[in-house]
């Protein structure tokens, strides 16, 4: 995929973020750092269609909404953010 931080490396992004919010990104984290940027209006702008399903998909992983709450027995498995990265 492409890599949207031109010049600065993943290493710096990292210890950017661990400076700003006192703590290490998630690989979640980091892809989004890597393959979106946010725009002035703070909507995200991804570097393309594929990155932006496969953080939904990891998002969907980690917050799980159960489709059918009706009938009370759908039950959702959340995973952490490394296994939903997997």
């Amino acid at each position: 995929m492409p890599y949207r931080r031109g010049r600065m490396n993943i290493h710096q992004l990292s210890n950017d973020f661990v400076q700003k919010e006192g703590r290490h990104p998630t690989r979640p984290e980091m892809f989004q750092m890597t393959q979106a940027r946010t725009a002035p209006d703070d909507s995200v702008m991804w570097s393309n269609e594929q990155s932006r399903q496969m953080m939904d998909q990891m998002t969907q992983l980690m917050n799980p909404t159960p489709s059918d709450e009706s009938d009370g027995t759908a039950h959702l498995a959340v995973l952490i953010p490394e296994e939903a990265f997997r």
